[in-house]
């Protein structure tokens, strides 16, 4: 893992170099991981509109076996429909899951960045860190949840000024580190990103940064809900006879379920990434689904497919003429 935060660091330094605030580089840092994830989305938008061009056929593999009893019929339909899929190169699995894999990866960079901004993006020596943290803790700055000892970084950042009231020899002994977190803005909206809706929830009175933080999670479910409500729209326009409908509504309501959990637990910048992430992928969809809508692509496909069969037929013709000409 500290490779991987240690390239996620590396890009994160870059982007604060250019904005000097921590919370415009992830707003940056999300709308650059959204656009390389748009030939996926496309890839996405394009393997629907070959599913819509399979549904015939599809239909057809269900009547040819609707007579036979339910385990055999079952077993019959999956190993056409797989032999179907494999011969026309649809990929279900692909089509569906692609982008959700890639940002597995973005997640987990992302959560080192910010779990420890001092380490990965500061570039600050793990002995001045150690230091700053331990000072933290024996004046239990560290957060009430167990998940307080993770987060000690970020902790420092908010309370350095406590921290050099305590320990005033830090001035002197790491002076350029100080200098460095003291300039470094880790807040965006007047939030702090390394703060955990969570601990708040349980330590924290009402105040407007407060209510903003807790809203995150809430936030984060809707704009998962609106992007799932949106493709599962898209999904049965493209297939119709679509079968396991229960089994998608459930999986429509996991994600944003999954995105209030994730928010409620991790720190605010994980949740300002999901909610902005969430938003781009949105707006995405509808523009893709404009552009590459299933009719359109599968109506360019088809008239592709004509050409390269004509070009194709006109090519064996032109070589057994030869061929009867050489004869």
């Amino acid at each position: 893992m500290d490779f991987l935060y240690g390239i996620f660091g590396y890009l994160f330094r870059i982007l604060y170099s250019f904005v000097a605030n921590y919370g415009i580089a992830l707003v940056i840092f999300t709308v650059f991981f959204r656009v390389i994830l748009l030939p996926s989305t496309i890839k996405q938008q394009k393997s629907s509109a070959k599913m819509m061009r399979l549904q015939p056929k599809l239909k057809r593999i269900r009547e040819k076996y609707q007579d036979y009893n339910p385990q055999e019929r079952q077993q019959k339909i999956q190993m056409e429909t797989s032999e179907l899929y494999q011969k026309e190169g649809y990929s279900s699995m692909g089509a569906s899951c692609l982008p959700l894999l890639i940002q597995f990866p973005i997640l987990i960079g992302l959560y080192g960045v910010i779990q420890k901004p001092l380490t990965y993006v500061l570039n600050i020596s793990a002995d001045v860190i150690t230091a700053l943290t331990d000072a933290a803790t024996a004046l239990g700055l560290q957060s009430s949840g167990n998940r307080g000892a993770y987060y000690l970084e970020p902790i420092v950042i908010t309370n350095i000024e406590k921290i050099l009231e305590a320990k005033p020899e830090f001035l002197a002994n790491y002076a350029n580190e100080i200098a460095a977190i003291r300039n470094f803005d880790f807040r965006i909206f007047g939030i702090d990103l390394g703060m955990i809706p969570n601990d708040i929830y349980k330590s924290a009175g009402i105040s407007k940064e407060t209510i903003l933080i807790l809203a995150i999670p809430v936030l984060s479910g809707i704009a998962s809900l609106l992007t799932s409500l949106l493709t599962q729209i898209r999904q049965k326009k493209t297939n119709p006879d679509m079968q396991n409908q229960q089994m998608m509504g459930c999986m429509m309501l996991m994600m944003p379920l999954w995105s209030v959990y994730l928010c409620w637990n991790f720190p605010v910048g994980m949740g300002m990434y999901w909610i902005l992430s969430s938003l781009i992928a949105f707006f995405q969809t509808l523009i893709i689904g404009h552009f590459y809508a299933p009719r359109k692509v599968l109506a360019r496909t088809m008239v592709e497919e004509t050409v390269n069969r004509r070009a194709y037929e006109k090519m064996k013709l032109s070589t057994k003429g030869t061929a009867d000409i050489e004869d």
